[in-house]
């Protein structure tokens, strides 16, 4: 799948489940997952995040609200 990733948890505010960073510098995504979620909530948005590194949405024209409408 992709190799240039890695995933940490951090307390984020309840209303976010996660979000993807991206270094050019390195070409590496970093998972954000919310460490207050519930494993399978964890596991859903880390499977909803690496969709958007594999479609490559970090280099989209499309703002994160017309995104997740289009991955929803």
């Amino acid at each position: 799948m992709f190799d240039n990733y890695r995933t940490v948890y951090k307390n984020l505010p309840y209303k976010c489940r996660g979000f993807v960073l991206y270094s050019s510098e390195d070409d590496y995504y970093t998972v954000v997952l919310n460490s207050r979620m519930s494993n399978t909530i964890s596991k859903k948005t880390f499977i909803h995040e690496l969709e958007h590194i594999r479609n490559n949405d970090i280099s989209s024209c499309l703002n994160v609200n017309q995104l997740e409408t289009l991955r929803h």
